[in-house]
């Protein structure tokens, strides 16, 4: 796809990346812009007053049914009356008269669905051409950020340092899936920005460049090192991703606490909804959070725990706020200076251990570890 966004700034004596920070400036003017006409055509009045008519609608007809409905039960019991006390032509002008009460019932009921059909029928219309034009800008968005995406990995491929360019530990790999370790202060794949690109994905694409397909199918937070697992296909991807989301997959995480705590095991439950202040800081909060829960276990009871987490729910910093809250552990992780205690640490000490979960291939068993323990080396 050629935007066209950087053609005027390709050709100024500018290092690559204020070049890319001045395409990245306009190509994201020009999401913002696509995303607002969505939004938009997504929230058009004619919407609210089509569901509007279409409710008042189907209120008038369910009243109508119901009153054809006692009418219909009034005819049947003439029409038993007229049975047993009429014959001949008196008979046949009774029923005559009530089949008409019948045809007039239906008649009504065509006349009102008629005029709904009438009323909503322009509105439709004119929400069927909005909704194409979403789709097109939709498409448009969508290629857009595609082609943006891959100018931004390309760049990071021709500039990636000798550290970057050192090959991921792939603790376990077979035709269907990989799984590798995640360094601390990583993320799991590239972000929106150039200054972003940087990430397991990032990495393993130059690592395996034979690999066409290759998808995380779940994430672990920049700061957090450990197992992290990826489908070569868009099936398996699918299938593991079912596995996550039904809560299937087993995971366990170590952790080494920043205080010691009072309880030797246990579960912890709590509401978690996103900080719309310090994003993507979460916070406790009983009403509009989401049921996060966590199984967890002291290893080693100590100046600074060595605890085991097997989350049920996949929170975003779940293990990190219930280890933190008041209400789970009351000692925050070690090194995590976003909920409550950093120290000397250089790094958050959190790390995803093991996976098990079904293989999607042959619904096998299968257990996956990672090759180092923030234990051992504590």
């Amino acid at each position: 796809m050629d935007s066209g966004v950087n053609d005027d700034v390709k050709d100024l004596p500018l290092t690559v990346t204020a070049r890319m920070a001045l395409a990245e400036e306009r190509v994201l003017d020009q999401l913002g812009l696509l995303k607002r006409e969505i939004i938009a055509l997504a929230n058009l009045p004619e919407r609210v007053k089509m569901a509007a008519i279409a409710q008042d609608y189907e209120e008038r007809l369910q009243a109508l049914k119901e009153c054809h409905r006692v009418r219909k039960e009034r005819r049947d019991r003439r029409r038993v009356e007229c049975r047993e006390t009429l014959q001949g032509k008196a008979l046949e002008k009774a029923l005559g008269a009530i089949a008409k009460e019948s045809r007039q019932d239906s008649t009504e009921r065509r006349q009102l669905k008629r005029e709904r059909e009438q009323v909503i029928r322009p509105l439709r219309q004119m929400i069927d051409r909005m909704d194409e034009q979403m789709k097109l800008l939709r498409k448009e968005y969508k290629g857009l950020s595609k082609w943006w995406q891959g100018e931004m990995q390309a760049i990071y491929f021709s500039e990636m340092t000798a550290a970057q360019q050192a090959p991921l530990d792939i603790v376990y790999g077979d035709d269907y899936l990989i799984g590798v370790d995640k360094p601390a202060g990583l993320l799991s794949e590239p972000g929106r920005y150039y200054h972003l690109q940087d990430s397991v994905l990032s990495r393993l694409r130059h690592q395996l460049p034979e690999q066409s397909f290759l998808r995380p199918v779940h994430r672990l937070d920049q700061a957090t090192s450990g197992l992290l697992l990826f489908a070569l296909s868009a099936g398996v991807h699918a299938a593991l991703s079912q596995q996550f989301a039904r809560q299937k997959v087993v995971k366990t995480y170590e952790a080494i606490l920043s205080r010691p705590v009072d309880r030797a095991e246990g579960v912890i439950e709590l509401s978690l909804y996103a900080d719309p202040i310090q994003r993507p800081k979460q916070r406790v909060d009983a009403q509009r959070g989401k049921h996060s829960k966590t199984a967890f276990r002291v290893v080693k009871d100590s100046e600074f725990p060595h605890v085991e987490f097997r989350p049920h729910t996949g929170r975003t910093h779940q293990l990190r706020v219930h280890a933190a809250h008041p209400d789970g552990l009351k000692a925050p992780i070690l090194g995590d200076a976003l909920y409550g205690f950093c120290g000397p640490s250089q790094r958050l000490y959190l790390h995803a251990v093991k996976l098990a979960f079904m293989h999607p291939a042959n619904q096998s068993d299968l257990i996956i570890r990672s090759t180092c323990s923030l234990f051992e080396s504590s």
